[in-house]
């Protein structure tokens, strides 16, 4: 499938006057014309070149932990200097003389890209992309994904505060959240979710500001994961790298396991609303 992809892709950089189609059986055509239109994406952010710096630097962290500190400093003088910080003071390095060499450079590049990108993975570049209503997630930073997330979380919310009726735990659950969240809520609390959502209870979180966070942040990975479960591997890659590894870790999983398409369906479009809604304040 995905040379038949990148074949395609071929032939609308190269063969613009169709001179190659010819020669293609009847068969290789009707499979080229299977195929959906590509999407229009900006590629610098994650062209090969950038790749290293696009994503999240915590995806380094497995790889660098493999080697002594000293040759862990080595693979940081490849990096862009705020994610090189962020990785010293989790791993606990110091800085290295910056004398390497241009080639060495690129070797470390090409070394960390493996890390990410395994050779039987077979990654499609960003601008190998099919039109997809998700495709809008690859231009949010992680700051705005993880704020997509949280406002995600808002639906099983509002679906357990129907549960409660003591006005101090409302009362108090409100004061957990942000005025963004609660602006959220407020337009969706009476919204009619057409499928159905595991209960979390969240009374037993009610008093515990740190823990009804994250439950309801879980609740948004989740969503997060059926929406994408319907998307390219390639699309799921890109979002989940441009997160941190634990959450991008768990989307990737919980995407690749089988969700009913409904849910996935009206929760794609959910995103669309709060994506709109952060694109208005950035």
């Amino acid at each position: 499938m995905k040379k038949t992809i990148i074949f395609k892709r071929f032939l609308e950089y190269f063969d613009k006057d169709k001179k190659l189609i010819k020669y293609l059986t009847d068969v290789e055509i009707a499979n080229l014309n299977t195929l959906p239109s590509f999407a229009k994406i900006k590629e610098s952010r994650f062209s090969k070149e950038s790749l290293i710096d696009s994503v999240h630097y915590s995806w380094f962290i497995p790889m660098l932990n493999i080697y002594s500190n000293k040759e862990a400093s080595l693979f940081l003088l490849a990096m862009k200097k705020q994610n090189k910080k962020a990785l010293q003071n989790i791993l606990g390095l110091e800085d290295t003389q910056n004398d390497l060499s241009k080639s060495i450079k690129s070797f470390l590049k090409e070394q960390l890209l493996r890390s990410l990108i395994k050779k039987e993975d077979h990654l499609l570049p960003i601008n190998f992309l099919f039109d997809a209503k998700l495709n809008k997630l690859l231009l949010l930073s992680k700051n705005s994904l993880v704020k997509l997330i949280d406002f995600l979380g808002m639906y099983d919310l509002a679906k357990e505060l129907k549960f409660i009726v003591e006005k101090k735990k409302l009362k108090t659950i409100y004061s957990y959240l942000k005025e963004d969240e609660k602006k959220i809520l407020k337009k969706i609390l009476h919204y009619k979710e057409p499928f159905s959502t595991k209960r979390i209870n969240i009374e037993k979180y009610s008093y515990d500001k740190k823990k009804l966070r994250n439950a309801f942040h879980r609740c948004g990975l989740l969503r997060l994961s059926y929406a994408l479960s319907l998307e390219s591997i390639d699309l799921i890659w890109y979002v989940c790298h441009t997160l941190d590894i634990g959450r991008g870790n768990y989307i990737f999983k919980e995407s690749r396991a089988k969700k009913q398409k409904e849910a996935s369906d009206i929760i794609a479009l959910e995103i669309l609303k709060i994506i709109n809604i952060i694109e208005e304040k950035l």
